[in-house]
């Protein structure tokens, strides 16, 4: 089992090439299956865009990096829709409100734990609304994952585990001890789906359209052959054309 925050942060190192790609810099969560599907890898020169690697991809994650097996499955964040797709639902889980299924808010969530074999996220590090009263939450307790917001049964309290050995003693699984955690003044902080989105919109203006993006009822959005401005971003942004449009770009 791995924390979340012990794998943002590692370097990417291919097997076949022996090449360091870049290091992890996010996770993208499928709300649906409860698992990491993606991994978004920020290349080592920090002016190359963004990239991606499935987690079916990934060969290992160890203390010291994560592994691959060829350069080929780090790809263009905007090649994949699927990917897209889940960052634009925005759940990020770390960070989210915990919500009963009665609907009382209690706490949040500071750290997921993930079993590195499947994606699978297999418990949510939960603090009290005191920051000292912490445990893991088991993720059949968990209803939805949501944008901002985990809904879990009204029980969670009294099922709370100490650390990630608790949920299945037959597997060897790495120890990841609950600690108090000193309340602190919130601390705003830049949203990480919103600097990906700002960044995707620079990184689209002055590419080509490859085809005709059209709104539902019928409306030009951007032409085949016209250089992407920033009003066309915006309009497709708006019409919710927005994955259209990067998937049908050029240099």
């Amino acid at each position: 089992m791995k924390l979340k925050s012990q794998i943002v942060g590692l370097p990417v190192i291919t097997i076949a090439e022996v090449a360091e790609l870049g290091y992890v810099e996010d996770l993208i969560i499928n709300p649906g299956s409860g698992s990491v599907d993606y991994l978004i890898v920020q290349p080592e020169n920090w002016y190359l865009e963004r990239r991606l690697i499935s987690a079916q991809d990934v060969a290992g994650i160890g203390e010291d990096a994560l592994i691959t097996e060829t350069k080929s499955n780090v790809v263009n964040i905007t090649s994949v829709e699927a990917a897209l797709e889940l960052l634009e639902k925005g759940v990020e889980v770390v960070g989210s409100q915990v919500m009963t299924k009665k609907g009382r808010k209690n706490g949040i969530i500071d750290e997921i734990v993930i079993d590195e074999q499947t994606g699978k996220i297999t418990a949510c590090r939960w603090v009290a609304g005191d920051g000292k009263t912490t445990g893991l939450i088991p993720a059949n307790l968990v209803i939805t994952l949501g944008k901002g917001m985990l809904v879990v049964e009204d029980h969670f309290q009294s099922a709370l585990l100490d650390n990630a050995s608790q949920m299945d003693n037959t597997t060897n699984v790495e120890n990841t001890t609950i600690t108090p955690i000193q309340k602190q003044p919130p601390v705003v902080t830049e949203d990480p789906l919103q600097h990906f989105e700002d960044k995707q919109k620079q990184y689209l203006i002055g590419r080509t359209v490859t085809t005709d993006i059209l709104t539902d009822d019928g409306q030009i959005i951007a032409e085949q052959g016209q250089k992407i401005t920033r009003d066309m971003v915006d309009r497709a942004a708006a019409a919710d054309k927005f994955v259209e449009l990067t998937l049908n770009t050029r240099e």
